[in-house]
């Protein structure tokens, strides 16, 4: 079931952050490695909950999957793009995989961008993660271009049609 995220979630969020880092390091994959500052991503996380909706996929009263819905961000999409109506989904955490608890959220998300009259789901994700771009590509979404943004190791930008 969908719910939207408040405040005695935060906790939550930080936990699964930091577990996704664990689980991440056993996948091969370089995203969430190399040096972050921890304290300054969970200031970021802390700074997203403050100004934007998180939504979680709950089960038997456990949230199991969780994602933020921001703007977009600027320095990955042109004018127009940043112009359309659209929902931009970021940090999307789930606590326990091959459950279908990532899918069956982002589905909800989809269903209710299409009913806000939304054109777009968009995000942007690692750009290294080839596993985690396949996935995307297995949800209907298409890789629209990956942007190389000193300092920034995300960039590969994805977007869905809605309707």
């Amino acid at each position: 079931m969908l719910i939207t995220l408040d405040e005695s979630h935060r906790q939550l969020v930080h936990q699964v952050r930091d577990e996704a880092g664990e689980w991440l390091a056993t996948k091969g994959t370089d995203q969430y490695r190399g040096g972050l500052d921890m304290a300054q991503v969970h200031a970021n996380i802390d700074d997203d909950f403050d100004n934007f909706p998180f939504v979680g996929w709950e089960v038997d009263g456990r949230v199991v999957a969780m994602m933020a819905i921001i703007d977009p961000e600027a320095d990955f999409w042109t004018p127009e793009e940043l112009a359309e109506p659209q929902t931009y989904i970021s940090r999307f955490f789930v606590v326990e995989h091959g459950h279908g608890y990532g899918s069956a959220l982002l589905e909800a998300v989809v269903d209710i961008a299409a009913r806000d009259r939304k054109d777009w789901v968009r995000l942007n994700c690692w750009s290294t993660n080839t596993r985690l771009h396949d996935y995307y590509i297995a949800h209907s979404f298409e890789h629209v271009r990956t942007c190389n943004i000193a300092g920034r190791m995300s960039g590969a930008l994805f977007q869905r049609r809605t309707r």
